[in-house]
């Protein structure tokens, strides 16, 4: 009897482990960028959401510390922030002056700094997380704010 049931368990065995299967991602293995469209971020997200919600120098008026936020990249563990003039869009949704958004410019740092905290299904990424009330110091905006809603799938789809 014990004879059959090692000979059933290996011949089943092999049938048994098509079911389970791994992928060895190799030595290399990297996750890829996600890559956001940077004219949407300057025209639409850096100045509706970042500026509007005070996201660099932080609000004072609700408890906020002085120079605590975004723009003291030794306050925050992430998304540290330079301060700039809004990218000039015109009202559109391109900018008109491409040095305010060249390499080195404060507007691509802050693209580059947001850009990691974002993903493609934004109601998971940590722009969208933590702010809302989630490991933050407080809450900047509703999970339920439709603007907020709007302006982030948005990105995330471009």
């Amino acid at each position: 009897m014990t004879t059959r049931r090692g000979v059933a368990i290996a011949w089943l065995g092999p049938l048994l482990s098509w079911g389970c299967t791994s992928i060895d991602p190799g030595p290399n293995f990297v996750v890829p960028d996600e890559t956001f469209d940077s004219a949407y971020f300057y025209c639409h997200v850096e100045p509706q959401f970042i500026f509007f919600n005070n996201c660099g120098p932080g609000n004072p008026a609700k408890g906020d510390p002085p120079n605590g936020c975004h723009f003291n990249p030794s306050a925050v563990s992430g998304m540290a922030l330079i301060s700039h003039p809004a990218v000039d869009c015109g009202g559109g949704d391109v900018p008109l002056d491409t040095t305010q958004t060249g390499t080195g410019s404060p507007a691509e740092f802050n693209l580059e700094s947001v850009s990691i905290e974002m993903s493609t299904d934004y109601v998971t990424a940590p722009l969208f997380v933590r702010p809302s009330g989630h490991d933050h110091p407080r809450a900047i905006f509703s999970e339920s704010d439709p603007q907020v809603q709007m302006l982030l799938s948005t990105w995330a789809s471009k």
